[in-house]
C-alpha cells in the first residue's frame, strides 16, 4: 500500500517539477554559468575541458556540465534541457530518502513521511530550479549512505561497490565535499551495526574503483600539466575553505544557522521543539543520535568555511527529513496536533500571500490566475486539515507537501512572468533574435553575463573595466584566442582593438550601472538605444 503511495508521490512531484521548469530563461549567476559551460561542452564535443565564455573553467569537476550537455542532446539548447536532469536528481533523492528511512526505521509509513517531508523543504525545490553541482552531489551523497547501510546490514559486496562508486561520482561532481556529510553518518552508523565481513580483496577492489573513477579527471589533467595539482589542492580546495578573500565571499559564521531554518520551512522551525519534547530518544547508540551528529558536525564545518552558499548544506536536508519523520512518528497526538496547526499556519500565510499579491504593489507581476490557483489550493489544504479520518501526524505532512507543490509551480510561474527582475536575460536575447541582431558581435560592458551567450547560442565579447567577475583565470590557456572575447579597456592596445571592432555592426549591452563619462564615446557608434529593465541595448 505504501509503495503505491510512493508512486503517487513521485507522479505528483514529477508533474510539479517538470511542468514549467523551462518556462523562463537561465538566471544569473550560477544557473546561467553552468548552463553556458554545458552548452560550450556540447557544441565543442570536448567533455574534459570545461569552457566558460571562451576561457577554460576548471573550478569544478566535469560531471554537472557533462550531464547538462546530455540534456541539450535530448531536448536542445534551452532552459528545459539545462535543468531537466536536476528534476531527475530530485526524484531519485525522494526514492532514496524513502528507502533509507525504510532501512533505518523499518516502517513504511515513516518512510513515506520522510519522502514527503523532504520534498516539502524549500531548499530542495530551490535546488531543482538552480543549475549547480549541489543537486547532483546530494544524490550521490544519499546513494552512498543508502548503499553503506545496506552493505553493513546484509554484508553483500555489491553494496560496498555501490558505496565507493557513489563517492567516486560525487568526487567527479564537486570534489572532496562529497565526503563531508556521508563520512560522519558512516562513522556513527558503524557504531550501531557491526560489520558482517572481514577485510578482503573486495575492499581493495571497491576502493580501487573509487580512486580510478573519482580521480580520473584530475589525473588526466595533471598528466598534461602538473600545475593542475597545486591549483586543485590549493586554490580550489584549501582556499575555498580557509581563505575568505580568495573568492570574495565574506558571509559570517552564523550564515547557515540563520538561513537554514528559512529554507527548511515549516519543519526546521518545529525541529527544536520536537527534539526537546523527545530528548530521551537520543540514546548514545541510537540512530537518532547518529542523525543528530551527522547534521551538527558538518553544519559547524560549513559554518567555519570561508565559502558559503545556501545550497552547500543541501545534503543535510535528507537527514533532517529522516530525523523529523521519526520524531513525528514517536510524537503524542497532542504534540502532533500542534505540529499540524503550525504547518497549517505556514501554508495559509504562503497561499494567502499569492492570493492578495495581484491586488497590492509588490514590484512583481503576479497573475490573477495564479492567485486563483492559490485560493483553490488553500481550500484543499483546509479540507485536509478538517478530514476526520486522517491522524494529525499525516495531516501535518500532507499540508506541508501540498504547500510545497504549489510553491514550486507558483514560483516558477512568477519567475517566467518577471524574467528581467529575477536576473534572467531571456527578454533581452529574445529581442536581439527578433530584430535579427544576433549575427552581430555582441559587446557587454564590465560584467560577465553567460546568460546572454546561452540565449543567443554564440560567443560574446566582455569588456573588462575593473569588475572582479571578469578577472578570469587564463594560466591554462594554450593560445591567446581568449583575448578576442575579453577586452581590457584599461589597456590602450586592447582599447584600440575594440575601436576596430566598433567600425563593424555590433550590439553594445550595458547592465545595471550607468556608463561612466569616460566610456560614453562608445555609444557614438550606435543609432538606436533600448531600455529593458536593468539593461540598455545600443545597436
Amino acid at each position: 500500500m505504501k509503495t503505491n503511495s510512493l508512486i503517487i508521490l513521485l507522479i505528483i512531484a514529477a508533474f510539479s517539477l517538470l511542468i514549467n521548469v523551462g518556462s523562463y530563461g537561465v538566471v544569473e549567476s550560477s544557473d546561467a554559468r553552468y548552463a553556458e559551460i554545458g552548452r560550450a561542452m556540447y557544441l565543442s564535443g570536448d567533455y574534459l575541458h570545461p569552457n566558460l565564455m571562451e576561457v577554460h573553467h576548471y573550478h569544478k569537476p566535469p560531471f554537472t556540465y557533462q550531464i547538462t550537455a546530455l540534456g541539450y542532446r535530448i531536448f536542445g539548447i534551452n532552459a528545459f534541457g539545462a535543468r531537466f536532469f536536476l528534476q531527475i536528481a530530485v526524484l531519485i533523492q525522494i526514492i532514496l530518502v524513502y528507502y533509507l528511512s525504510l532501512e533505518l526505521f523499518n516502517k513504511q509509513k515513516t518512510a513515506l513521511w520522510a519522502a514527503l517531508i523532504y520534498f516539502s523543504f524549500p531548499l530542495v525545490l530551490i535546488s531543482s530550479r538552480n543549475l549547480t553541482t549541489d543537486a547532483f552531489l546530494n544524490t550521490f551523497a544519499l546513494l552512498s549512505m543508502f548503499a553503506w547501510v545496506k552493505y553493513r546490514k546484509s554484508g553483500k559486496y555489491s553494496f560496498l561497490y555501490l558505496f565507493t562508486i557513489s563517492w567516486a561520482l560525487g568526487f567527479l561532481t564537486k570534489g572532496p565535499v562529497i565526503f563531508i556529510v556521508p563520512l560522519f553518518f558512516v562513522i556513527g552508523y558503524n557504531r550501531m551495526e557491526k560489520a558482517k565481513n572481514k577485510f578482503s580483496v573486495h575492499h581493495v577492489l571497491a576502493w580501487l574503483a573509487f580512486f580510478v573513477i573519482g580521480f580520473s579527471w584530475v589525473i588526466y589533467l595533471v598528466m598534461h600539466n602538473p600545475e593542475f595539482m597545486d591549483y586543485f589542492l590549493g586554490k580550489q580546495t584549501v582556499d575555498r575553505f580557509a581563505n575568505k578573500s580568495a573568492f570574495h565571499r565574506t558571509e559570517p559564521f552564523w550564515y547557515f544557522w540563520a538561513f537554514a531554518p528559512l529554507v527548511g520551512l515549516p519543519w526546521l522551525l518545529l525541529l527544536p521543539f520536537m527534539i526537546k519534547n523527545q530528548k530521551d530518544a537520543f540514546q548514545k547508540r541510537s540512530i537518532l543520535m547518529v542523525l543528530a551528529i551527522s547534521l551538527l558536525i558538518p553544519l559547524i564545518f560549513f559554518s567555519i568555511s570561508s565559502s558559503k552558499r545556501i545550497l552547500y548544506i543541501l545534503p543535510l536536508y535528507s537527514l533532517f527529513a529522516l530525523l523529523i519523520a521519526q520524531l513525528l512518528e514517536k510524537a503524542s497526538d497532542k504534540r502532533a496536533a500542534i505540529y499540524t496547526n503550525f504547518n497549517l499556519g505556514w501554508a495559509v500565510l504562503l497561499l494567502a500571500a499569492f492570493v492578495v499579491a495581484p491586488f497590492v504593489e509588490t514590484g512583481m507581476n503576479i497573475s490573477k490566475a495564479l492567485a486563483l490557483v492559490a485560493g483553490i489550493m488553500l481550500v484543499l489544504i483546509i479540507r485536509i486539515y478538517k478530514k476526520q479520518q486522517l491522524e494529525h501526524k499525516t495531516k501535518a505532512v500532507y499540508i506541508a507537501f501540498a504547500a510545497a507543490v504549489f510553491l514550486v509551480i507558483g514560483s516558477s510561474k512568477v519567475m517566467s512572468d518577471n524574467e528581467l527582475k529575477v536576473n534572467s536575460s531571456k527578454p533581452v536575447t529574445d529581442f536581439l533574435l527578433k530584430e535579427q541582431l544576433n549575427n552581430r558581435t555582441i559587446l557587454i560592458y564590465n560584467t560577465r553575463k553567460p546568460s546572454i551567450a546561452f540565449g543567443l547560442n554564440k560567443a560574446v565579447v566582455s569588456l573588462f573595466d575593473g569588475d572582479y567577475d571578469l578577472n578570469r583565470e587564463t594560466q591554462f590557456e594554450e593560445d591567446l584566442n581568449w583575448k578576442k572575447y575579453l577586452i581590457n579597456m584599461q589597456d590602450k592596445h586592447e582599447t584600440d582593438y575594440l575601436k576596430e571592432l566598433l567600425k563593424k555592426p555590433t550590439v553594445f549591452l550595458v547592465y545595471k550601472h550607468q556608463l561612466p563619462e569616460n566610456r560614453k564615446w562608445i555609444t557614438a557608434y550606435y543609432q538606436n538605444r533600448k531600455q529593458m529593465g536593468k539593461w540598455v541595448i545600443y545597436y
